[in-house]
């Protein structure tokens, strides 16, 4: 059930009233963690930039979902500073 006339519970929650802070994670979390592992594995320093560079790829692709689709003020807001950080990298 939403929080009406509070806005941190209402920050933190869908349209539906649920808490949205922790989802399971998605394709572009998973390519994420998945290419950041290897990167630190690979032997070979172009292999290493290639698996890095693909990693925050995947980490752009979600905060960008989560910025124009997020369910919640916190998930966009998120999204938005992830975009934000990245682009400082």
């Amino acid at each position: 059930m939403a929080h009406t006339g509070s806005f941190l519970p209402s920050f933190f929650t869908n349209a539906r009233g649920e808490q949205t802070i922790a989802q399971a994670p998605n394709t572009p979390v998973l390519g994420w963690t998945l290419f950041g592992i290897a990167s630190q594995m690979a032997l070979q320093e172009e292999n290493r930039v290639l698996l890095r560079t693909l990693s925050r790829v995947c980490l752009g692709l979600w905060a960008v979902l989560e910025l124009t689709r997020g369910e919640s003020g916190f998930r966009r807001t998120m999204g938005g500073l992830t975009l934000g950080w990245l682009a400082t990298r």
